[in-house]
């Protein structure tokens, strides 16, 4: 008898396969739900059906039903693609699984605001992405998501710091990013970095008050003090003393913008990045994400956010057998080796789409997420990265400046979807001269 619970037996030696109760071991092989042979869980269930009936305890309302909110929820837990994970996650009790428990049992339909009364969490956040993924939740406005994060960030800070970085959120970082919202010029990494800017102005007037200073008494010296005993990432304190000096709030002290001052310092050498590039192209035993990514970082100088953000929408071919890559409103021709690579990743099973779960409108990620409708998270990609030996900083100046080298300023900005006056900056660091290019242009203009 075929079956999924296969075992052993002296016919093994043959070459041969039994099933489970062919093999000889008397314990029970039947799911006593659905009657298939297979491996049981306690001996009574199949995995699948043992997921199901875990899924519909959590799931079901005190008279036994699943709400139609949570449908699409139950649906995604027993998928054949997913049952094993929602098996493991659901019977080791996360604490995501918990929190939904609780959400159910006050019989109340679940929100984005009641999910907020429980924080900001990784487990928030997480069943979160699988409520609005299933369709229970529409997806929410991600500046607006930003609101609970900045009360989970001032809570217990004193009235002064506190009432700062609420106008700072809401007279400049959110109050921009609501006008990028507006003209569809949001990115999905948008969230984080404004985070990131009013984490770093937190931190910076902590820090000013553990040294017994205000903000307003703050000097040249204790910004260069601060900037110095951290990361780099501390230069984002720019934003935030830019927008306190046009208040009144502090003197005009400065910060260093890495993106001109240090950019000369960030360049890996071309034995360096043509050795790295190989690896990516021809090192198999390199996850596959970092073999393509790591290449479109050393060949057209791409970062982590924007990578993350591709999708099978940006892939193209000519009549002739080409592949293309969109990075921004003109397509790449992609080298074949590369092309083949990202052909394989998009091959991969963590490509295909659950059934009934997301919409044919959704983009399909180069590089998915944990879920079908989301892409990986760019902070997970850098690491991976990094952990694999690729820098990304050096690694796309590395390739700006070569692509900077063969390509005017305006038209490698309209490939790779930077400014101008950062391809233009990388021009002057590859010292390239385009008076012939002016010139050209001007005799023959665009048609």
């Amino acid at each position: 008898m075929a079956g999924s619970g296969v075992r052993s037996s002296p016919t093994m030696a043959l070459g041969g396969r039994v099933c489970g109760p062919c093999s000889g071991d008397d314990r029970n092989w039947h799911c006593v739900r659905c009657g298939r042979v297979d491996l049981l869980v306690a001996g009574t269930h199949c995995l699948a059906c043992d997921t199901a009936l875990r899924s519909h305890d959590l799931l079901a309302d005190p008279d036994g039903q699943i709400s139609s909110q949570l449908t699409g929820l139950n649906t995604l837990f027993t998928e054949p693609d997913t049952a094993e994970s929602a098996h493991r996650q659901l019977a080791g009790n996360s604490t995501w699984v918990r929190l939904l428990r609780e959400l159910i049992a006050t019989g109340a339909p679940i929100t984005h605001a009641a999910l907020d009364e429980y924080g900001t969490g990784a487990s928030v956040e997480h069943l979160r992405r699988l409520l609005v993924h299933t369709g229970a939740l529409a997806p929410r406005d991600d500046v607006g998501s930003l609101r609970p994060w900045l009360e989970a960030l001032v809570a217990g800070l004193p009235t002064d710091l506190s009432t700062a970085l609420r106008a700072y959120a809401s007279w400049s970082v959110l109050r921009r990013a609501r006008r990028r919202a507006a003209r569809g010029l949001l990115t999905a990494s948008a969230p984080k970095y404004a985070r990131a800017r009013l984490q770093v102005a937190a931190n910076f007037l902590t820090w000013l008050t553990e040294h017994h200073r205000i903000l307003a008494e703050a000097t040249q010296t204790d910004v260069e003090r601060w900037l110095g005993e951290g990361a780099s990432t501390r230069h984002r304190l720019r934003d935030f003393l830019r927008w306190a000096h046009s208040r009144g709030l502090c003197a005009d002290l400065q910060v260093p913008w890495l993106g001109r001052d240090s950019l000369p310092e960030h360049l890996l050498g071309d034995d360096d990045r043509w050795s790295g590039l190989h690896r990516c192209l021809t090192d198999e035993g390199l996850d596959l994400r970092v073999r393509v990514a790591g290449a479109l970082v050393l060949l057209y100088g791409q970062i982590p956010t924007r990578i993350v953000e591709l999708t099978t929408a940006h892939l193209s071919t000519d009549t002739r057998g080409g592949s293309f890559l969109r990075l921004h409103d003109r397509p790449v021709l992609l080298p074949p080796v590369l092309a083949a690579l990202i052909a394989e990743l998009t091959n991969r099973p963590d490509h295909r789409r659950s059934a009934g779960l997301t919409p044919s409108t959704a983009p399909e990620w180069l590089f998915p997420g944990r879920f079908p409708s989301s892409h990986l998270d760019p902070g997970r990609l850098a690491f991976l990265l990094r952990r694999a030996g690729f820098a990304v900083r050096p690694a796309r100046g590395a390739a700006l400046v070569a692509l900077a080298v063969d390509l005017p300023a305006p038209v490698l900005a309209d490939l790779l979807g930077i400014s101008v006056s950062t391809a233009t900056r990388w021009s002057a660091v590859a010292a390239r001269d385009y008076t012939d290019y002016l010139a050209a242009r001007t005799a023959y203009p665009p048609r």
